[in-house]
């Protein structure tokens, strides 16, 4: 095969063509024949009601443009024709005339230009031998359509086969005749071969000598100095005058190869010339990035300092760092390409450095670090420009400039946070407020200092922690000592204040407790003298700094804290011999208690508490004097749901008021059962109407349970007698008794008689159902468990007091007034928690009801409570 250089110079015939098959042109022209044949059977005109259309127009313009395309399908078949017996036939006769005359010897033109005729004519056999064929069935489509040819080209069509085996024959022999030619001539071709291989090779070794591959010392100063753009300029000459070399070496190598071609030698490929060629390409292209890296890097070197644009000049450089990794691979074993990756990707790895440096964090202490740790100094001003910070090669102290940055910013956060806690407490103040009728100003709960303590101290601590601290260490350390000294004397101030504002009432307003606790209360002068003085002055500092910090503050809250745990010492052990000899006092909370012992010696005043270590006394009614000012001597009491119980005989609270109140809780008790036992005495002697308006709630429900003890027990008398319908009867006067409740509830009553009726309705159905139950079970005697396991109240004539019996327990009423207050349902789980409960009191052992919530646990406790009277 011809190489390509040979090629190009053959004659069209000969070179390969890409035009359709004659098919696909017959597919067409006919499929337009057809569309003519179509528009032309389509109607002239056409009527749509009232309006006529004229298609005359549209049909020939449709004719028209199918015309077009027919006319370009067959002209570009008809034009090939004519072209390529116009070309063969001017082919044939040049190779012809080339032959006609043999070369003269030693004519080594005319030699090649006949051996040139020759090579045309044997590479173009194959494909002028195939095209006499087409040709005629392209001519016989033409004609087939009605488009004829002129006679000189269908008589060239018939004669081109004869004509072109003439010049074939003629080819062979001019070939026989310039053998011996020939053969000088190839030796000749062999020779001038090996003389420019020989000049080839000292062309390679003078290119690799003298091709700019390597990187030149002032690179980095290209568009910057003078001396940068010669180097540059350099290396552009060195490169267009071997470019030039290579051409003229390539037209040597062209030409030499043409003729090895033409005389049947074996081409040599010269492929030094290609590879230099190669080379030279990949320079050009490594030394154009080189040009364009170091005049956009001179260019941002020179950006001031303030405007230097970090993040769109990264972007820049990670372009041009990808473009770098996309040039040959060959270039990477040259010098001035590994120079110019160093140079891409020192900037590179500096330029985030310099983002970092413009950090609003660095201060002049961090620059001057930084000029030590590079060793060189530059100045930070207006005129600084980007190339001052990249001189120093901060690439190379990458660990160390992070470090200082990241130390830049630490410390601004430090500042920061120092900042804000002094700005915080500037703002902050202790707020007073005046203490009952003291006139003391006290110190409001501070709880904002208190947080802003907290926050503040967590903050200092890690601040310590922090190994960036060095710079503000002092002030660090400072602000920690202050405010552990402001926390320390907050705590003490408070603790004294709480002590002070609970004791004063006591020391100061109660005699009984100053004559008790002498020594305590000269001790407690003391301090309240102490505390008057430093309250006096802390009312004029509103900073909690300037407050804590006060001379010798902390010192006299210590001694008053010391003075103060005394006295509440004294106090504990004066309240706890209270409690002994009151021991409800135990169930009140110690401020109530302390109250009640400074009130002592007026009882109206304790009266608040009693509901505090009472079941359900909420006052007491006291008998007034003359100018209608309550005494100390009591006539009645009330409970908390206004129940008025008068007392038969009036009782005298005087002496000391553990006293008096355990006296009065003895008299309630009697009056109690005083009356307990006239309501049982007088149950059977008024009506019922009657009797149940004339006593309180808690007698009315303990007579009724004790009758209701004392019929069933006779009803099991009666039983044991013969009498059989004994329960049965009696739990018609149970129904009867329940009806005449029902029917005062349903009347108008107040709200104290409606909530004992129907406490009263709530026990008596219990009653109820416990009577039908025993003659459902046909229980015949009062030893059954079924009636054992219930409560039964009795009064014990021997003893003269209530007593309470449930299985094998007994307990005696105790008499505590519990009040007008409702009852829970009684069920059968509510009679297992009353023996459960009564057996653990006999046993003297706790018990207590286990459940989900809201189960009425604790409320059926109260009700046992409320039923023995006992609190």
């Amino acid at each position: 095969q011809p190489s390509a250089v040979v090629r190009a110079k053959l004659p069209t015939v000969a070179r390969a063509r890409t035009e359709p098959a004659l098919e696909d042109f017959d597919a067409q022209v006919a499929h337009y024949k057809s569309v003519q044949d179509d528009v032309m059977a389509l109607p002239g005109s056409a009527n749509q009601g009232w309006l006529r259309i004229d298609a005359k127009p549209v049909k020939q313009a449709l004719s028209t443009w199918v015309t077009k395309w027919m006319f370009a399908y067959t002209h570009h078949l008809q034009t090939r024709v004519v072209r390529s017996l116009e070309e063969l036939g001017a082919f044939m006769r040049e190779v012809n005339a080339g032959l006609k005359e043999p070369p003269e010897a030693g004519d080594v033109a005319a030699l090649v230009r006949a051996m040139a005729h020759i090579r045309d004519v044997r590479v173009c056999t194959d494909e002028i031998d195939a095209m006499f064929e087409p040709l005629k069935a392209a001519v016989a489509l033409l004609r087939r359509y009605g488009i004829s040819l002129p006679d000189t080209v269908a008589e060239q069509l018939e004669a081109a086969p004869f004509v072109w085996e003439d010049t074939k024959k003629a080819t062979l022999h001019a070939r026989e005749e310039l053998g011996p030619a020939q053969s000088l001539q190839a030796e000749k071709i062999k020779e001038d071969a090996d003389v420019f291989a020989a000049r080839l090779r000292d062309f390679r070794a003078a290119f690799a000598r003298d091709a700019p591959f390597e990187w030149p010392a002032n690179a980095v100063d290209i568009g910057v100095t003078a001396a940068g753009s010669e180097a540059l300029d350099g290396a552009y000459a060195s490169m267009d005058a071997l470019h030039l070399a290579i051409a003229d070496i390539e037209a040597e190598a062209a030409a030499l190869s043409e003729q090895e071609e033409l005389f049947d030698l074996q081409v040599h490929s010269w492929r030094d010339i290609a590879h230099c060629r190669s080379e030279l390409r990949g320079l050009k292209g490594v030394w154009d990035h080189v040009a364009l890296a170091c005049n956009v890097f001179a260019a941002w070197r020179a950006t001031p300092w303030a405007r230097v644009e970090v993040e769109e000049m990264l972007a820049q450089g990670r372009a041009l760092e990808r473009e770098v990794k996309g040039l040959p691979k060959a270039a990477r074993a040259w010098g001035v390409h590994a120079g110019l990756w160093s140079l891409v990707q020192e900037l590179i790895v500096a330029l985030p450095l310099v983002s970092d440096l413009r950090d609003e964090a660095m201060r002049d202490r961090h620059w001057k670090k930084l000029m030590r740790i590079c060793g060189r100094s530059f100045a930070m001003d207006s005129k600084t420009v980007l190339d001052d910070l990249l001189r120093p090669q901060l690439h190379l102290f990458k660990e160390a400039v992070a470090e200082t940055v990241q130390q830049a910013r630490e410390e601004l956060k430090i500042d920061r946070q120092l900042a804000r806690i002094d700005a915080a407490w500037m703002e902050l103040a202790l707020k007073y407020e005046p203490f009952k009728a003291t006139g003391v100003l006290v110190v409001r709960s501070p709880d904002a200092v208190l947080e802003a303590l907290d926050d503040h101290e967590v903050s200092l601590q890690a601040m310590t922690g922090n190994r960036f601290m060095g710079f503000f260490e002092t002030q660090i350390l400072q602000w920690k000592a202050k405010l552990a000294q402001v926390r320390a004397c907050l705590e003490d101030w408070m603790e004294v204040q709480r002590a002070w504002c609970s004791l004063e009432s006591i020391f100061l307003g109660s005699e009984d407790i100053r004559e008790q606790l002498p020594e305590d209360a000269k001790r407690f002068d003391q301090v309240d003298s102490d505390f008057r003085e430093q309250m006096t002055v802390a009312k004029e500092q509103s900073n909690p700094i300037d407050a804590a910090m006060q001379d010798m503050r902390e010192e006299v809250f210590n001694k008053c804290q010391a003075s103060l745990d005394l006295c509440q010492k004294s106090l504990s052990d004066y309240l706890e011999v209270k409690k002994k000899r009151f021991p409800r006092f135990y169930f009140v909370a110690p401020a109530d208690l302390i109250d009640i012992l400074s009130k002592g010696r007026y009882p109206p005043a304790v009266q608040e508490h009693f509901s505090k270590f009472t079941d359900n006394t909420g006052k007491i009614d006291w008998v007034k004097d003359e100018a209608g000012k309550e005494t100390g001597e009591c006539q009645g009491m009330t409970s908390t749901d206004d129940e008025y119980v008068p007392f038969s005989s009036n009782f005298v609270c005087e002496g000391q008021v553990e006293d008096w109140l355990s006296g009065l809780m003895e008299h309630s008790c009697e009056e109690i059962r005083l009356s307990l036992k006239d309501a049982i005495n007088s149950f059977v002697e008024l009506p019922r109407n009657e009797w149940l308006y004339k006593y309180p709630a808690q007698m009315s429900l303990t007579t009724g349970q004790v009758w209701w003890t004392t019929e069933v027990n006779s009803a099991f008398e009666r039983l044991e007698q013969g009498n059989e319908n004994a329960l049965k009867d009696y739990l018609q006067t149970v129904i009867q008794g329940l009806k005449t409740l029902v029917d005062l509830v349903l009347g108008h009553l107040s709200k104290g008689d409606r909530v004992k009726f129907i406490t009263l309705i709530t026990v008596e159905v219990h009653a109820r159902d416990i009577v039908q139950r025993l003659i459902n079970t046909r229980v015949d005697n009062a030893g059954a468990f079924a009636w054992q396991s219930q409560l039964k109240y009795r009064w014990d004539e021997d003893t003269d007091n209530c007593l309470i019996n449930i299985a094998d327990a007994e307990m005696k009423y105790c008499y505590e007034y519990v009040g007008n207050t409702g009852r829970l349902v009684i069920t059968a789980l509510t009679d297992r928690c009353y023996v459960t409960l009564t057996q653990a009191l006999r046993l003297i052992l706790g018990g207590a009801p286990a459940g989900p919530a809201g189960t009425g646990k604790t409320e059926t406790t109260k009700d046992l409570g409320r039923g023995l009277a006992i609190w």
